[in-house]
């Protein structure tokens, strides 16, 4: 028997735009029969992913869109018309009905190859404000879904995050036992996540009623490890999948953080967010902890104001703060919106 549907998957480039595609593949399989192929770039976390999960990959190579001044501009465009006919190629091979795509340079051509095949086109936006990528790609979409609620547009569908089913493994009840100290899970992310930790190292002589959870993200820098496991009241690790990523959510009663992805992940285990924003990586990151600190009370710091300083005094506040519920009641519904929508 041939599968229900088949999906071509488009995303790119950290963790938090690439898992909720497997998270997506994942539920929609518990529910009917699908098939998968992932288009993106050769020797990329999307062929690592795709590989792990048994989904088809297939690598093309696209132009990045700088919106600054780059020699670049004027020739790696062009191998966004050869990746547009790789896409065509693609497509009709692998008979796909429609686009699912997150976010990149390279789901543009894409999604322009699934629009000239008149195939639907999903998109979905993770952070508060739309990245230039989805904003083109969004006009050729069939729909929009979005974490947050971006647009009133009848095609723009606020469903939520998107989030791991995998994580409720983990989750044998709504309530747990309060901690006897505070517990704080630092997760910076793979994106320049180092002047967290460099700060939080700085604190931690005098933070030895506090246990910490560190996620580096990255294995790039060994040194910050050592540093942190210098302290007995510290636990670092480099990655942690996300079935054991829910186990610490469980745990921990607030955390350190600075990306979105993350943010709803928290919000869901109930955890209050520290955020502190990276002003490299943009203005969505600012947005993102601006839409949590007014709806939720999340906190805001800022990585070039006295870091260390702020972050001791936030945590010298939040000591008797204990967890002993969970917000799981909505999980699951971005996922569960857009599966009644690609339906």
């Amino acid at each position: 028997m041939k599968p229900y549907k088949k999906i071509i998957f488009t995303g790119w480039g950290t963790g938090g735009h690439i898992t909720p595609n497997i998270s997506l593949y994942n539920y929609l399989c518990e529910t009917q029969k699908y098939d998968a192929m992932w288009l993106w770039e050769r020797d990329s976390m999307e062929e690592e992913t795709a590989e792990k999960n048994n989904i088809e990959f297939h690598e093309i190579a696209a132009g990045k869109i700088r919106r600054y001044f780059d020699f670049r501009n004027f020739y790696e465009p062009l191998k966004n018309l050869t990746w547009f006919f790789e896409s065509i190629y693609y497509i009709l091979r692998y008979k796909g009905d429609f686009v699912f795509s997150k976010w990149g340079f390279v789901s543009v051509p894409v999604c322009l190859a699934a629009f000239v095949l008149r195939k639907k086109i999903y998109i979905h936006e993770s952070d508060a404000t739309m990245w230039l990528a989805n904003k083109i790609t969004s006009k050729l979409a069939t729909k929009v879904f979005t974490s947050y609620p971006l647009s009133d547009k009848k095609k723009y569908i606020h469903s939520g995050h998107i989030m791991n089913p995998e994580m409720l493994d983990s989750v044998r009840s709504l309530s747990k036992e309060e901690n006897q100290q505070l517990n704080v899970l630092v997760i910076g992310g793979s994106q320049g996540a180092e002047k967290i930790f460099e700060n939080l190292i700085k604190i931690l002589p005098d933070c030895s009623d506090i246990i910490f959870h560190v996620i580096l993200g990255t294995n790039d820098n060994p040194e910050i490890k050592r540093n942190l496991l210098k302290y007995t009241n510290v636990k670092a690790y480099w990655f942690i999948p996300q079935s054991e990523l829910a186990k610490l959510y469980i745990l921990c009663d607030i955390a350190i953080t600075r990306w979105s992805s993350t943010l709803w992940e928290l919000f869901y285990f109930w955890v209050h967010a520290i955020i502190v924003p990276l002003k490299a990586a943009g203005t969505h990151q600012f947005k993102n902890a601006e839409y949590f600190h007014e709806k939720y009370g999340s906190d805001i710091l800022d990585e070039d104001d006295n870091l260390n300083l702020e972050l001791f005094r936030k945590l010298q506040m939040y000591k008797p703060l204990r967890k002993c519920d969970l917000n799981l009641e909505w999980f699951l519904d971005g996922v569960k919106k857009i599966q009644e929508e690609i339906i």
